[in-house]
């Protein structure tokens, strides 16, 4: 994925003219994972369009998980922050594949019987990648919306259930970019 993203930069290398902050844009992702368990969180980026096929920048993300055993009346539960860089590649105006690193800290119980049995606080390294749907116009406000899986499948990873199991997160990201009010945008 980043060898496709330096040849795609190299290769539009003319529609680049210098840092433009009209091409910066703020945003946030809503996750919502329901596979083996229960995944909410949201992700606020920023970024920078390089190119009319390439996005980049740094994300954060706060996410909540929960699983029931499917054994016993255990609920496992985490609460988990982290952040890290992302890209995405744009082939067409409305469909993208991305990747986004994480380093997350991640608070971890384990109840049983409504009572807490145990405490953690762990970390981890995610690797996010998949694709998505959405509309892309550089310049202007963008929908998108996506599933990716953690490939690293770190132990700790809050993407990965109880039984090491991958826990796809299907997310919604609206992004604005930044105008210049001197010229009336």
């Amino acid at each position: 994925m980043f060898c496709m993203a330096a040849i795609s930069l190299q290769l539009n290398a003319q529609d680049t003219k210098g840092f433009d902050k009209e091409k910066v844009f703020i945003g946030s992702g809503v996750n919502l994972g329901f596979f083996n368990g229960f995944i909410l969180g949201l992700n606020p980026e920023i970024g920078y369009s390089f190119n009319r096929f390439i996005d980049a920048g740094l994300a954060t993300n706060v996410n909540y998980f929960t699983q029931n055993d499917q054994y016993s009346s255990i609920v496992y539960r985490q609460f988990t922050f982290g952040g890290g860089p992302f890209i995405r590649i744009w082939p067409a105006n409305m469909f993208f594949i991305g990747g986004q690193f994480e380093y997350n800290s991640i608070n971890y119980s384990i109840k049983e019987n409504n009572t807490v049995t145990g405490r953690q606080k762990l970390s981890a390294p995610s690797l996010l990648v998949g694709g998505g749907y959405g509309s892309r116009f550089v310049g202007r406000s963008q929908f998108s919306t996506s599933i990716m899986v953690d490939v690293l499948r770190d132990v700790n990873s809050p993407y990965i259930d109880y039984y090491g199991r991958l826990q796809p997160v299907l997310r919604t990201t609206f992004t604005f970019y930044l105008r210049d009010k001197k010229r009336g945008r």
